[in-house]
């Protein structure tokens, strides 16, 4: 029998993992706003940014342009891709449609471990939140991861793949708006309450409770990044 150390990779296998690292890097500088909007992304500045050779590189940016975070056109190459108001209006609108049908088949079919895991994704997102009021901060990385967390253990029950595979698209599509949103908030103290709502109402099994919460909170984020998004 092999030992798994000496199984012999693929070079195709390290490109591959050294594309996703690159890619998330620049996802998240495009979310954070150090990449602007319809801004160039030039290969040679990216290569020396990232410290990547140009095959992962050229990867990684047809994988972010796949997920809509950049766009390619012949003549101008890769951009970032744009942030409208339509843009969030439809990704809101969809958020909340896809939202609501996983809670209803989550609090259907989720059992005691599923209840655990929400638990302690919502102890750890509350200890973070906590952080941030005492402290004045704004959400950051591990605000997001922890957040991501918690509204994915509470879609973890759904039995249909395919719906939450497309609920995790377009929650990561919204990153650049919760980000954005984040400049106009008054502090974290709404978020960290409604956070709150949302863990009760689902503890509660109470379907119309949960997806009230989850309107409310998905709004709240649309109306504070609206105001930032120029006409």
């Amino acid at each position: 029998m092999l030992r798994h150390s000496a199984v012999q990779k693929n070079p195709e296998d390290n490109r591959q993992t050294l594309a996703e690292i690159v890619s998330d890097k620049i996802r998240n500088d495009i979310i954070t706003g150090i990449f602007k909007p319809g801004e160039r992304l030039a290969m040679g500045a990216l290569r020396q940014r990232y410290g990547i050779s140009m095959s992962p590189l050229r990867e990684a940016l047809a994988g972010l342009a796949a997920e809509q975070f950049i766009d390619f056109e012949g003549h101008r190459g890769y951009q970032v891709g744009a942030m409208s108001k339509a843009d969030l209006d439809d990704l809101t609108e969809t958020r909340k449609l896809l939202e609501a049908d996983i809670a209803r088949l989550s609090l259907r079919h989720g059992d005691e471990v599923w209840e655990s895991n929400i638990i302690a994704a919502f102890h750890q997102l509350a200890h973070t939140e906590r952080q941030m009021i005492e402290k004045g901060l704004r959400g950051d990385k591990e605000w997001e991861e922890r957040n991501a967390a918690f509204h994915g253990a509470i879609s973890e029950a759904c039995p249909l793949h395919w719906l939450k595979f497309l609920r995790a698209q377009i929650f990561m599509k919204a990153q650049r708006y919760r980000f954005l949103a984040w400049s106009a908030l008054p502090g974290p103290e709404t978020v960290a309450a409604e956070h709150r709502e949302i863990f009760e109402a689902t503890m509660a099994r109470d379907e119309a409770r949960l997806i009230e919460a989850i309107n409310v909170h998905i709004d709240n984020v649309a109306v504070y990044a609206r105001a930032l998004i120029p006409n």
